[in-house]
Parts: C-alpha cells; structure tokens; sequence
C-alpha cells in the first residue's frame, strides 16, 4: 500500500490487492487497477472481503449500476483526474507525424500473461494471423493450461469440445516468447519502439488487462493506435467498445468494424466473433486495406487524435466525475 502525496488517500492497487482483507481499512479510500475484474454477476473478490461496513471507494473507471446494486453499503466515487494520471496522459508529449505505411495485416502485444493474452495469442497463431515480426507474446504457456481455462469460462462440455479447436497451437509456439523492445509500465518511450509496427499493419488487435472480466476496464492501450492515426479493436471485457464511446468520447471505426462481438457476454465466444470479424479483411490487397484507411476512416482517425491532443477526451470524462 502506498499514500498518495497529493490527496493524503490510502492507495491501494495490484501490488497490495493482498492485503485488502485488512479489517483497518479507512472509511476513504482508492482502489486502482484492475480489482482482479468482475464476474457474469457484477460481484468482486475484493470487494467481497468488505462485508457491510461503510467505505467510500475513490476508482479510475465509472462504476455503474450494474456492480453499485451489489454492494449498497460502499460509495464510489469516479475521478477522471486519477485515470489521465494513471493511464491516459502518457502519450502528450508524443507529437511525431508517422507516415501509415502498410507492410503487414495484425499487430499486437501482449504483456503479462492474463488468461485472454493466452487466449488471444493461441488463437491468432491457430488462425494463422500471428506474425512475430510484429506480434508479440512475452510469456510461455503450454497448449493444457491454455485450453484448461475454457473448463472455467461458462462454457458447456460440448462448447469446450467445439471452442478449443480454435486454441490449438503447436509445442513450439507454446513455449517461445516472442517480443522485441519493450519496457513495461514506460509508455512514452515505447511508443517510439513501437510506431513502426503500427503504423506498418492495418489494425492493432489490443489485448486489455483482465480481458474476460465482465465489466470495462480501459486503460492507455488503444491510444497507442490514436496517436499514431491508426486503426484498433480490444480483445476486452463485455461491452468495452460502448464503454470507450460513451465515457470517453471517442469514435469507433463503424464503417469497416462490424462492433457486435461487444456485445457478446461470453469471453471465449467474443474473441471468436472479433477474430472471425476482422479474419475476413485478410483476404485484401495491401492496395484494399489502405483504401478502407483513407476513403472510410479517415475523419474517424483524425477526431480521435484531435480528441485526445486537444484534452476533449478529459473534458469528456469530467461529465462522469463523482459517479
């Protein structure tokens, strides 16, 4: 646990998630990061450990009803301020003009293995669409462990027996990490490793932290794509899409994404929808996709890099402060 200097609030976030069964919990406090996400019932671990007693909880993404009904003894309380600080501002500083330069199909990286990074990883290889020259996958896991999560995801035996088909990977890639310059948690200065594969393939496929929680979680990771004017979808939680357009202000790419993978409740059928989604923009020229970019998306690409440069993204999410 730490304080923060500032607001002289007890912090606590996943470095300390262990200690929240602490009974001495001040009646105010801030909860960062991912509160180990949500299940299908809006219900928490950490939060379970609160029982009934009275907390004011200070967190940087908006709570809504959904999660508040289940837990009417705790107040939550949204603050934009905490979220630019911890995830969004990173890239201000970050005024480059890279040219988009189509070499490659799907980017996307992938961090600390969380069971949707294991998921999304093996099914960009099974699909064929991983390419390390500009995918990466800094963990290893075999082929059991990964297509044991689907036992633990709401699945039905049959749908596990027709869902790991699409996990399926061979020894090699399980055990291989794949990465290239890359500093975790020092966003300013992995943009600048990063740009090249960015703005060299079509579309960033991001894999948010907790991808098979229940409830948003949004962190700096799409703007990774926005402010080098390129194209994205998150492998995220339910709704996630929705979440960013309506809390944030940012547009989706409509005109070329068919977004209603968003709305499907279960992990594994939403990264199958999302790959079978964006699966059939491989078949395209070079020559297509860029077409797509510049005759489709074009305003879309500009607004949200405006959006975020000009602070509109803030102001947008100073609505919902207090919430």
């Amino acid at each position: 646990m730490k304080h923060l200097e500032m607001e002289s609030i007890l912090t606590i976030d996943s470095r300390s998630y262990h200690l929240f069964g602490n009974t001495n919990l001040p009646g105010i406090f801030a909860l960062q990061d991912h509160h180990y996400g949500y299940d299908k019932d809006f219900r928490n671990e950490l939060l379970e450990k609160l029982e009934s007693r009275q907390h004011t909880i200070l967190t940087h993404f908006v709570v809504d009803e959904k999660i508040k009904k289940n837990y009417p003894h705790l107040h939550f309380k949204f603050s934009a301020d905490m979220q630019d600080k911890i995830n969004l501002r990173h890239f201000i500083n970050y005024k480059k003009q890279p040219q988009i330069n189509y070499k490659n199909f799907i980017c996307s990286f992938n961090g600390s293995p969380h069971i949707g990074r294991q998921l999304l990883t093996s099914i960009l290889y099974n699909q064929g669409l991983f390419n390390s020259e500009y995918c990466t996958k800094n963990f290893r896991k075999s082929k059991d462990e990964i297509l044991g999560h689907l036992n633990y995801l709401d699945l039905t035996e049959d749908e596990v027996e027709l869902y790991d088909k699409f996990f399926n990977t061979k020894e090699m890639f399980e055990h291989t990490v794949y990465s290239f310059s890359y500093t975790r948690y020092e966003h300013d200065k992995n943009i600048y490793n990063l740009e090249s594969k960015l703005t060299q393939s079509f579309v960033n496929i991001i894999s948010e932290s907790m991808s098979t929680s229940y409830y948003p979680f949004v962190t700096e990771k799409f703007l990774y794509s926005v402010v080098t004017r390129g194209l994205f979808v998150c492998y995220a939680q339910l709704g996630w899409h929705a979440h960013l357009e309506k809390y944030y202000g940012f547009k989706l790419y409509d005109k070329i994404f068919d977004y209603s993978f968003d709305s499907i409740d279960n992990p594994v059928k939403r990264l199958v929808k999302l790959i079978e989604m964006i699966s059939k923009f491989s078949r395209l020229s070079l020559d297509d996709l860029r077409d797509l970019y510049s005759l489709l998306e074009k305003d879309t690409i500009e607004f949200n890099y405006d959006h975020y440069y000009s602070g509109d993204y803030l102001k947008h999410l100073a609505q919902f402060d207090g919430l």
